[in-house]
């Protein structure tokens, strides 16, 4: 069941606009991902694992693993500022405000750990979290080429979109298309931004 742009009526959720990004546990989930691949992972499977791991852990509990902003690309979707954290890490990119450089480089389209023996932000994971990027990378790593393209091409929020174009994917868009009820949808949505307005909030008073 695929859609298409013009069956988004609305891309950007008002009330998920500017959630507070967990940047900490992404590198941590990243680290994690490099660590299975024995320090050589791909950058394309990178994004593409950490956004099914983003999706999972949304259609499971009703919130997102990282509160990052969800875009379709040609080649399947992204959260934003993963990618730009992955691409930070590339010596011929320009740094930008995700800037991953300082853990991470990117050379040929792979990715490696400054420090290989180290699992950043380790703490911030669980052990069920750890599992599931585990269980990611097993069945997708090291997939034949287009066997990772096609399962994301056949999830429910998938959208065709031409090459080199963008398209913002909401989380009550995904939530949606994966069978939540408009009420469920806008229940969870209110719990998404509550607990990113209390993370901002208790930021702010530190």
């Amino acid at each position: 069941m695929n859609a298409g742009v013009s069956d988004i009526v609305e891309t950007v959720d008002n009330r998920c606009e500017n959630l507070a990004f967990k940047e900490d546990k992404a590198i941590a989930a990243l680290s994690q991902l490099i660590k299975l691949a024995n320090n050589k992972l791909n950058h394309y499977v990178a994004s593409k694992l950490l956004y099914l791991f983003d999706r999972e852990v949304l259609l499971e509990t009703g919130e997102p693993a990282f509160f990052g902003q969800h875009f379709a690309l040609h080649k399947g979707p992204i959260i934003s500022e993963i990618n730009n954290g992955i691409k930070s890490c590339s010596a011929i990119e320009e740094k930008n405000s995700n800037n991953w450089s300082e853990h991470f480089s990117l050379q040929n389209h792979t990715l490696s750990q400054k420090e290989p023996d180290v699992l950043i932000n380790n703490n911030l994971l669980s052990d069920e979290e750890v599992e599931r990027l585990s269980n990611l990378y097993k069945n997708y790593g090291h997939a034949k080429k287009g066997v990772l393209e096609k399962h994301i091409q056949d999830m429910a929020e998938h959208i065709d979109i031409d090459e080199g174009k963008r398209q913002a994917m909401s989380y009550g868009y995904i939530l949606e298309k994966n069978g939540f009820s408009p009420k469920q949808v806008s229940e969870l949505l209110d719990e998404i931004e509550y607990d990113s307005n209390f993370r901002k909030n208790l930021e702010q008073s530190r």
